[in-house]
């Protein structure tokens, strides 16, 4: 059984998982909280996120990935894209119960900056009260590789396609992941790398 949901701002921020199987949830450019608490074992829980700034965007997101029970799986993976003067605050937190032995949770967050004044501020946390489990965390965040940049400007790409395809690089591991565990992304990604055109 798979799950999807979209989080908006319109949608519920909190779910409890009670049934086995896949749940998938899914952000783009929402600003808010998300907890995901996992009240059951079996269950595989999937949490990805696309983030595209431009002008004066500014976005919050919180997300707690509480495993209440154990022997299930949590995974987070948000990307984002900051062009102007668009800010992207983060903070996430795996919360493992003593009870949750043998879970399996990761988190991270990967995020370009392709203006010097974007801003990100991202904030991985750990709460583990279970000593058998498996668990990661992680933040990354930085420019477009000018290396990259130079080798495709050797291969007759103007400056502005170079970055698109890097860029659509970079945002293209979410969807892959998607693709993974059985997820139809096609028309999201229309969706959205139809807005890395706009300037």
């Amino acid at each position: 059984m798979m799950k999807f949901t979209a989080i908006t701002a319109q949608s519920q921020s909190a779910f409890t998982i009670l049934e086995p199987g896949k749940h998938v949830f899914f952000l783009h450019n929402y600003s808010g909280d998300l907890t995901i608490d996992i009240a059951t074992p079996d269950a595989e829980i999937f949490i990805y996120g696309i983030y595209i700034g431009r002008n004066t965007d500014h976005f919050t997101l919180h997300t707690t990935q509480h495993h209440r029970t154990g022997k299930n799986i949590s995974d987070l993976l948000i990307k984002g894209v900051f062009f102007d003067d668009s800010k992207f605050l983060y903070e996430g937190l795996i919360q493992i119960d003593p009870g949750a032995q043998q879970s399996n949770a990761y988190q991270k967050n990967q995020n370009l900056l392709l203006s010097p004044n974007a801003f990100v501020d991202s904030r991985p946390f750990l709460e583990i009260k279970a000593n058998d489990v498996r668990c990661t965390h992680g933040s990354t965040t930085g420019r477009l590789n000018q290396d990259q940049l130079m080798y495709l400007d050797m291969r007759g790409l103007s400056a502005a396609d170079a970055e698109k395809v890097l860029v659509e690089g970079f945002v293209h591991d979410v969807f892959a992941k998607m693709q993974e565990i059985g997820c139809e992304t096609k028309s999201i990604e229309e969706d959205l790398f139809a807005l890395f055109l706009q300037k």
